[in-house]
């Protein structure tokens, strides 16, 4: 109990008045950036060529979108510059904790400050690497005081103290409600990941955890309870506050010894004379503005109501898909829209794709198949994703899509007709399936494009680790899109590579929860499925042909390269090696030049099944 008297005693006195508690914020703050800039200045390292922080590789990033600013930041380059520089920065931060009252001081603070802030955009743009939270910290303190003394009245004060109140709050609450979405943070194991790393580890800790998974467990579980609830500081009273800064500043101070973040100490105390002030009803008695937060609220309102609307149209938009497409209701009772070409030729392709991705992947691929004009092919949307309706109570069971796909076959390809099916990654799985319930003379070939390997995940642990970090991270991903939240996201890379007629209906999709709900459903069935003890051997098909195309990089891992070889020895050919293509297991599909060598390893293979027959 004397702690916390001592705790808020301190905020009381960094918090009786607006002044005192912009003031203890902006020194907090001011030791951050003081501190960086003389880390900066002992250890350079990290900006010479070829370093992590080497500006004529860094500043790629703005040639194209910023390119004013690139040239303004190119006169900051060079070890001198950056020596005035931090040098600078270093005499700001000693210029707002030079004591004194009056407008001379006060306009004092106000310069350091909006120096501080601009040089802290500049530092962030310059040194993207090596920077931490309490850089950020520090900037958003920086800021908000400028704005703050620039403004000069109490409500501009108040509106800053508020800014910053928010700001501190949020940063703990978020941070354990993301938490919340890791299995190991609910499971209480992630502290000793953490600590078993090479930047942020800590032998002694991880040892003493991984004899105490008990304590382990517990101590996880409070801090996401801590975080997650820092919210109720607003309400609470000052006691509670005083208990939840007690807490926050033994958690910094234990990051900055045992994972070498000793300013993350300074920048986030730098956010507690706000919150106390903020959470303090005396100071609203004595006048205090509340104008910010309920203006953020409404704004809060707003933007959640334009988010739901944004959803549903989107949603909308995914299920009626572009006018090119076409519907088949299957036996199953799913409905699949499906495009392709289809002329009647001897032989259709079905192209089937991976989890968490839609038909819209293959469109290099059917740039050229569509070119080669003795080849009908198909792509297709499995049930769930994009404009296709899952059926009634669907469990997403690998035989489910297998019974979709053998469907599509029948309705779409004439009696007359071959079929070749290819498939990426998990589509490699249920076109082996499909191919055992087809006759040999209805399946011409199967083409594995760097496919999943049916035992790969019960054989190998770095396969089978790497599926669960994908369910954790695809979980994360998948709840916020679900959440309406897909507009926030940023386009993502693989949709600028696409064909420009296929862009807008991908980056749909990547918006929209559907896509993420199917595939996560679909991981879970590969889950129960496939990561067991004895899960199904692929075996060979009598009289039917086929290749497997594997990325380079997927065959630099040893694993992955055994059973991309086994695959090959499976279907492939009789020497033992898949066809290996220059690319990862993404850009197979994505970049027009990798796609098009797996296009013309494809009608190749389409030709030569065909001349065999």
């Amino acid at each position: 109990m004397t702690l916390l008297t001592r705790v808020r005693t301190a905020l009381r006195r960094a918090s009786g008045s607006r002044e005192r508690a912009l003031r203890a914020s902006e020194s907090f703050a001011a030791v951050t950036a003081t501190l960086a800039s003389l880390e900066a200045l002992s250890t350079r390292r990290d900006t010479a060529s070829g370093e992590l922080n080497d500006w004529t590789v860094l500043r790629r990033g703005f040639t194209a979108d910023a390119p004013v600013i690139a040239r303004v930041l190119d006169r900051l380059d060079g070890p001198r510059a950056d020596r005035v520089f931090h040098a600078v920065r270093c005499a700001l931060g000693v210029a707002v904790l030079v004591p004194g009252r009056g407008k001379v001081f006060d306009g004092l603070r106000l310069g350091a400050n909006a120096g501080l802030s601009v040089l802290g955009m500049i530092n962030q743009a310059r040194s993207r690497y090596g920077g931490d939270g309490s850089d950020q910290a520090a900037l958003q303190v920086h800021t908000a005081a400028t704005i703050a003394r620039l403004g000069g009245d109490a409500r501009s004060i108040d509106a800053g103290l508020w800014y910053l109140s928010m700001q501190g709050v949020l940063s703990y609450a978020v941070s354990g409600w993301i938490k919340l979405l890791g299995r190991p943070w609910r499971e209480g194991t992630a502290v000793s990941g953490v600590m078993r790393t090479h930047t942020y580890g800590h032998e002694g800790v991880w040892r003493f955890f991984q004899s105490r998974p008990g304590l382990e467990k517990a101590a996880t579980r409070a801090m996401l309870l801590f975080e997650s609830s820092y919210p109720v500081v607003y309400i609470a009273g000052p006691l509670v506050n005083a208990a939840y800064t007690a807490v926050a500043m033994g958690f910094h101070v234990a990051n900055g010894v045992v994972m070498g973040l000793g300013r993350f100490i300074w920048g986030f105390a730098s956010f507690h004379p706000a919150i106390a002030y903020t959470s303090d009803r005396t100071t609203r008695e004595r006048g205090r503005s509340d104008i910010l937060p309920a203006v953020a609220g409404a704004a809060v309102a707003v933007g959640l109501a334009a988010t739901a609307v944004t959803a549903t149209r989107r949603r909308l938009r995914v299920l009626d898909g572009p006018a090119y497409l076409s519907r088949l209701r299957t036996g199953r009772g799913s409905e699949i829209a499906y495009g392709g070409k289809q002329r009647g030729n001897t032989t259709m392709v079905f192209l089937v794709n991976a989890l968490f991705s839609t038909q819209d992947h293959f469109g290099w691929i059917t740039a050229h198949l569509d070119r080669a004009d003795d080849i009908d092919f198909i792509t297709y949307d499995r049930a769930g994703y994009g404009a296709s309706r899952e059926a009634p109570g669907d469990a997403f069971r690998i035989d489910d899509a297998v019974d979709d796909l053998v469907d599509l076959i029948e309705n779409l390809a004439a009696p007359d007709q071959r079929v070749v099916l290819a498939g990426h990654s998990y589509g490699g799985e249920i076109i082996r399936r499909a191919a055992e319930r087809l006759s040999a003379e209805r399946i011409a070939g199967l083409v594995f494009v760097d496919a999943t390997h049916p035992e790969q995940f019960s054989q190998s642990t770095t396969q089978r680790d790497g599926l669960r970090l994908v369910r954790d991270a695809q979980g994360q991903m998948g709840a916020l899109v679900r959440a309406g939240f897909g507009a926030l996201l940023d386009r993502p890379t693989w949709v600028t590579h696409l064909p420009p007629p296929f862009r807008a209906n991908a980056e749909l999709q990547y918006r929209d929860g559907r896509m993420w709900r199917a595939g996560r459903r679909e991981l879970r069935a590969v889950e129960e499925e496939l990561d067991i003890p004895h899960p199904p051997a692929p075996s060979r098909i009598s009289g039917v042909e086929g290749l497997v195309l594997s990325a380079s990089r997927t065959m630099t891992d040893a694993d992955a390269a055994r059973f991309q070889r086994d695959l090959a020895v499976t279907f492939g050919s009789d020497q033992g090696e898949p066809v290996v293509v220059a690319g990862t297991h993404d850009t197979l599909l994505t970049d027009p030049l990798t796609a098009g060598e797996v296009a013309d390893h494809l009608i190749g293979f389409v030709r030569r099944v065909e001349a065999a027959a």
